[in-house]
């Protein structure tokens, strides 16, 4: 119980320290603040999941830098991917695309951004996780198992919140041309539309996911439909 415990606290640690990465980094590219992933909060579970993915395949049995190096970058490319890919079949939007990266593949990954990974990975498990592992591991185990599924329960229900969002919004996404942010009057008319149904459907026990459209567009304006007609071909 303690252990796995520990390994979902190391993936809402690891969720939310990627959060932080990619709010750095885009406030260092475009200097502005934005809250990074499709999550209410401040969680990235692509980077908890690919962590604790590295932490349990690879720690115990790599001990060679590059092999850790190569393991990192295939894991957390698999990882993206098939994020990817789950999130156009079942959602129809495509968060970003890398089409116009070099060696990329469908769109979905590519290989600087894997290659980058593959440092984070290095960086990981030689330096951060030992550190991090260390100050949890340092908590009575009753407190770290309290902490870890109360942090689990606050990203499960912003996960399945934000996922019922998107579903309820999907058949809106299918109607905008062109990337998010080149849509955003058509994103702001048929976030008002998609209010508009569920106050009419609220008798039925529908909430509220107006801002939904509004959020994806401000952490990922280059995010467009994968049925739309402006989608690329191809790739899902």
């Amino acid at each position: 119980m303690y252990e796995f415990s520990l390994l979902l606290l190391f993936l809402a640690v690891y969720a939310f320290l990627g959060w932080i990465v990619e709010v750095l980094y885009v406030l260092a590219t475009i200097q502005k603040l934005q809250n990074r992933g499709f999550l209410t909060g401040p969680f990235l579970p692509m980077y908890g999941i690919g962590a604790v993915l590295l932490i349990v395949l690879v720690v115990p049995h790599v001990t060679n830098p590059f092999l850790v190096f190569l393991a990192s970058v295939v894991i957390t490319g698999a990882l993206e991917f098939l994020t990817h890919l789950a999130l156009d079949k079942i959602f129809h939007i495509k968060l970003w695309d890398y089409r116009d990266k070099p060696f990329n593949l469908q769109g979905r990954i590519y290989a600087e951004n894997s290659l980058l990974f593959g440092m984070l990975g290095l960086a990981l498990i030689y330096a951060i996780h030992p550190f991090i592992s260390a100050v949890l591991r340092a908590l009575p185990q009753d407190v770290a198992i309290a902490i870890a599924w109360t942090l689990t329960g606050i990203v499960l229900i912003d996960a399945a919140n934000s996922f019922r969002s998107l579903a309820k919004v999907r058949p809106v996404l299918d109607q905008i041309s062109g990337t998010l942010e080149q849509a955003q009057d058509q994103v702001e008319q048929l976030a008002v539309q998609v209010q508009r149904t569920v106050e009419e459907r609220r008798r039925a026990g529908d909430a509220a996911h107006r801002g939904t459209l509004n959020r994806l567009t401000r952490a990922f304006p280059s995010a467009r439909s994968s049925r739309s007609p402006g989608a690329p071909a191809g790739g899902g």
